[in-house]
């Protein structure tokens, strides 16, 4: 349970304890393809529900830990990932009375970002991620942005997700993806991404329902001009 909450709290990727909330995903990116990235989850609107597990001294025979443990241990992730090759000004706010973690990262490539975050990934689980994760693509390269992620995501986790009682909760919630460039965006492969009016950000946003249903719609590409 420790490694669940440490979960869901640095990755928003279990759904199982709230149905209600929000991760936005926003990474700006420069020509030589290195840039930025900022993960926000918020998880304010289920605030009572994390309170509540907080509340509880174990489950299962496992510690829940406190506040300060949190902390403590975002601090030792955070250190990690920013001794990553390629990471650098790493850092986090958790906000424990509101539930709100931030995470910053600048990186040299989305390569990087995608090796420090599957590292970070590891940290939390404390064991490897599966060949899967390790298929992740996250590109931009001779002016095209790619991301192939939810392809990857293993159907037994969409049917243990189908299977949590409050499972149509998840449309309460929200998913953004933003992409930021310095050049203007030529086309995206998804007619559900929508385009800024500077034609120079690009954002798709999803229910946490939509994304267990069909992951595979956060894999796209962004064409820019050259």
């Amino acid at each position: 349970m420790r490694k669940l909450l440490y979960t869901l709290l640095f990755t928003g990727l279990l759904f199982s304890l709230t149905g209600c909330f929000e991760l936005i995903e926003d990474t700006t990116l420069n020509s030589d393809g290195s840039g930025s990235y900022k993960l926000t989850i918020n998880l304010s609107a289920s605030t009572t529900k994390v309170n509540s597990l907080m509340a509880m001294d174990s489950v299962k025979g496992e510690k829940i830990p406190s506040r300060q443990e949190l902390q403590e241990q975002l601090t030792v992730y955070i250190k990690n990932l920013e001794n990553k090759e390629g990471i650098s000004n790493a850092k986090a706010e958790l906000n424990t009375e509101n539930w709100i973690l931030n995470l910053y990262v600048d990186f040299e490539s989305l390569e990087s970002l995608r090796k420090g975050l599957i590292s970070l990934s590891e940290d939390i689980n404390n064991k490897p991620v599966n060949d899967k994760v390790n298929e992740i693509l996250l590109s931009y390269s001779k002016n095209i942005y790619q991301r192939k992620i939810g392809s990857l995501i293993p159907a037994e986790w969409q049917e243990k997700m189908r299977d949590y009682e409050d499972f149509a909760k998840l449309s309460e919630g929200k998913c953004v993806f933003i992409q930021r460039f310095d050049k203007e965006i030529i086309s995206a492969s998804s007619e559900d991404i929508r385009i800024s009016k500077s034609k120079k950000a690009a954002m798709f946003q999803l229910s946490p329902l939509t994304l267990v249903n069909a992951p595979e719609k956060i894999d796209y590409i962004i064409t820019t001009k050259p």
